[in-house]
């Protein structure tokens, strides 16, 4: 079953529009293409950040889009977690201070439990009470994970999120991504230039060129063929 379904159009640049069909389910597919293929156009357009020119998106069968019909619901209403390239973590704020920010609507006793679990899934409770400059740069991407994660989304979008990073932290990383996923079974994007990245993430691959889908299939497979 799909849980994510999208037909949208947009132009995104003067030679190119984003021109994309796609029905996704749970578990990790890879976006993968060079720069200026549309990759993070397309995030944003799920996310909302963009409204594209026309279209429909639906997720867990809630229509999010439609332009058809005029809807277009807000990005705090998405329940959409997104992580960038660049993490904008607040500097003032401790880790357990950074990941608590998007729940504190909740109880107190509910967003401790909460922020609790997310340390210990993403191995960072050491660093609940350090600031982002004093922790590392792969410590600091986890503590931006927790802090989209806790906010249990029900579509995870993440835009070359570990490229600044050494391979070893990278794949632990992905790793604990995985782990986290295994539970709660949503789909997750990710944008990859990386083919190590996208070979240790498995699971689906599709290609853009120039706004459009130009492949798609299993990663590894796929890799090989892109590779030749």
């Amino acid at each position: 079953m799909s849980l994510l379904e999208l037909l949208i159009k947009t132009q995104y640049s003067a030679e190119f529009t984003l021109q994309v069909d796609l029905a996704i389910e749970s578990g990790f597919t890879v976006l993968f293409g060079p720069s200026g293929a549309g990759k993070t156009t397309l995030l944003n357009s799920i996310a909302g950040l963009i409204k594209p020119e026309q279209g429909r998106i639906v997720l867990k069968s809630r229509v999010l889009f439609d332009s058809a019909n005029g809807i277009n619901v807000p990005v705090e209403e998405r329940r959409i977690g997104y992580v960038f390239q660049t993490l904008a973590l607040f500097p003032h704020l401790t880790a357990e201070q950074n990941i608590r920010f998007g729940i504190v609507d909740e109880s107190n006793d509910h967003q401790a439990e909460r922020v609790e679990h997310i340390l210990r899934s993403f191995r960072i409770a050491h660093l609940a009470k350090r600031l982002p400059q004093q922790i590392s740069g792969g410590e600091r991407q986890r503590v931006a994970l927790a802090r989209t994660l806790v906010t249990e989304p029900q579509l995870l979008l993440l835009d070359e999120p570990l490229s600044a990073l050494e391979r070893e932290t990278k794949h632990a990383i992905i790793a604990d991504l995985k782990r986290w996923n295994e539970s709660r079974s949503i789909p997750v994007l990710y944008v990859t230039h990386s083919h190590g990245e996208a070979a240790a993430l498995g699971g689906s691959l599709i290609v853009l060129k120039h706004g459009k889908i130009a492949a798609r299939g299993e990663s590894r497979e796929l890799l090989k063929e892109v590779l030749e």
